[in-house]
């Protein structure tokens, strides 16, 4: 006895769903392209909200230009504003704190090793301030006459034997230090 064909047929999607058709999408019917963008740019645009120090301004033109071009497209704005309206601005403030200490550290060691790579060489701008500072100085000791009451402040030193005997002292432990 043949069985009928109904009993075996099942059918697993939902009534009226289109083939090749996704059910979820947002229910917005937006793209999901679309979607992902103004996603991703709701999170950049929170972030560069809450960034501050430098470079803090032209991060947040950046993304504002970019979502103004973006938002000709009225289903790009609808997403945008979903999306930063779910933004956790919390969550996004704690994001810009750590990502401004990690740049001020790079940015502080960069420039510590870029001062002392220039002093080394000799072209740095702050050894031709000390120089500057050191002629001056040296100018006004010679005007006033402080650098003859030094120079013989120096000599009385230089001839007092406790002062010969300690500096010989000095000399023989660094001579004789095996560091």
């Amino acid at each position: 006895m043949p069985e009928e064909v109904d009993e075996f047929l099942a059918h697993y999607g939902i009534p009226g769903m289109k083939w090749g058709k996704r059910s979820s999408g947002g229910g917005s019917g937006t793209p999901r392209a679309t979607e992902r963008t103004a996603a991703k740019d709701a999170k950049e645009h929170a972030r560069a909200k809450m960034y501050y120090g430098e470079g803090a301004g032209i991060r947040r033109r950046q993304i504002k230009a970019t979502v103004e071009q973006r938002s000709k497209d009225p289903a790009y704005k609808e997403a945008f504003d979903r999306h930063l309206g779910n933004q956790d601005m919390a969550k996004a403030g704690a994001k810009a704190r750590g990502q401004r200490k990690r740049t001020d550290a790079v940015k502080g060691t960069t420039k510590t090793a870029k001062g002392i790579h220039h002093i080394l060489n000799g072209n740095s701008q702050y050894a031709n301030a000390a120089a500057a500072v050191l002629v001056g100085g040296a100018v006004y000791a010679h005007k006033t006459g402080i650098d003859k009451m030094l120079l013989d402040k120096g000599k009385t030193l230089v001839n007092d034997a406790r002062f010969r005997k300690q500096a010989g002292d000095i000399f023989d432990q660094i001579r004789n230090y095996k560091g």
